[in-house]
């Protein structure tokens, strides 16, 4: 599949709220605050070459479930959760596309270059929703 072509879902508003899973290598010492933060590397595209997955929470909540329902099975190792909104992806240069999973309804990409810059735009504005403190 051609990654790319997809476009920004214009029904996801600029304040939706997006999940995404953080592996705990992605977890990094924050120098200036003395607090640990996401790492560029969380938002890196899947080795497939797919985009990034974030889980919509709007969705998340509608279907019933909690933030650590996101998490589900990766809780006990050491993964955590991050968010950002659909606007703040937009400034750093990403589309937001659903792709609802026979599993996951809420499940959706981040699409877009993921350069050096783009990644750190996503970490510098990701706050944690379940953090490793």
């Amino acid at each position: 599949m051609d990654w790319e072509k997809l476009t920004d879902d214009a029904t996801i508003a600029n304040d939706a709220e997006l999940w995404r899973r953080i592996h705990p290598d992605w977890v990094v010492p924050d120098e200036n605050t003395d607090r640990m933060r996401v790492s560029s590397a969380a938002f890196d595209n899947s080795p497939d070459g797919s985009p990034t997955s974030v889980w919509l929470a709007t969705i998340v909540r509608e279907t019933g479930r909690s933030d650590a329902d996101v998490l589900g099975r990766f809780e006990g190792e050491g993964y955590r959760l991050a968010s950002l909104t659909a606007g703040q992806a937009r400034e750093c240069k990403q589309r937001i596309a659903r792709n609802p999973l026979p599993d996951e309804p809420a499940h959706a990409f981040l699409v877009g270059k993921k350069t050096k810059g783009a990644k750190k735009c996503l970490a510098r504005i990701a706050k944690w929703v379940i953090s490793p403190e």
